[in-house]
């Protein structure tokens, strides 16, 4: 591994970072006891523990030739490696959802067939279906995207999906559901994921809903999917209008 070679004043903020790695792990070390300034290579391994994964700091110092007054070259790099049971949750842009045919959605309330993206600055943000009237109103929204490089081959992806509905009309709760549905996509060509978590109740209070991808969907880092949301909203009488706050991915 080459590391690019570090300026003096980074040399320097590099060294006052070590004291607050105390507590990590050492996994690999050719003797670098306070960085000494003899003229043999030396590398230094670290792990510490964080949310999600693991964080591996590497500190090499290459020969130099103290005899002659030049001191060694030193570099510093890091790499975060997810865990299969989590990783970092990566939050989906609201504005990057497009309607079920793949367009941008152009208007800010929700139609029967489409969800309208609405905003208020500073105060609200979110994907907004059509009132129902004593009906069914159901919307869909869908997010192209890959899954991470940190991402662990062949792990559980959790999606979650935050919503809630608003309105004064009486739900038919049973038939107020989230549910996820995703696709791999290759070279233009869509393959359903099967197995995913089935459809969820949502309520009126704003919550995470977790849908899970399974193991067997076999998939990798960099993986092109399309995720939908589906979102069905029932009332028995009067309106109540759904809406989407938010969706991240953990990988």
């Amino acid at each position: 591994m080459k590391f690019p070679l570090l300026k003096a004043a980074a040399v320097a903020a590099a060294l006052l970072l070590l004291p607050a790695l105390a507590s990590a792990q050492v996994q690999n070390q050719v003797p670098i006891t306070n960085l000494d300034t003899t003229g043999a290579s030396q590398l230094l391994t670290q792990s510490l523990a964080v949310t999600g994964g693991t964080l591996y700091i590497t500190t090499a110092k290459t020969p130099g030739n103290p005899a002659a007054g030049t001191p060694p070259a030193l570099a510093v790099g890091q790499s975060f490696v997810s865990s299969s049971a989590g990783g970092m949750v990566r939050y989906q842009a609201l504005t990057n959802a497009k309607l079920d045919s793949g367009i941008a959605s152009a208007s800010a309330t929700g139609t029967s067939t489409a969800f309208g993206v609405a905003r208020t600055a500073g105060t609200s943000l979110s994907l907004v279906g059509a009132a129902t009237s004593s009906s069914a109103v159901t919307t869909k929204a869908i997010w192209e995207l890959n899954t991470a490089d940190s991402y662990v081959a062949g792990a559980v992806l959790p999606v979650t999906v935050n919503a809630n509905y608003t309105g004064t009309g009486t739900l038919t709760a049973a038939s107020t559901t989230l549910t996820v549905t995703a696709y791999t996509e290759v070279g233009g060509v869509e393959t359903a994921i099967t197995g995913i978590t089935a459809a969820q109740q949502f309520t009126g209070t704003a919550a995470n809903y977790v849908f899970n991808i399974p193991t067997s969907a076999a998939l990798i880092p960099g993986q092109h999917l399309v995720v939908e949301v589906t979102m069905l909203v029932t009332s028995a009488s009067g309106a109540n209008t759904g809406q989407i706050n938010g969706l991240a991915l953990t990988n």
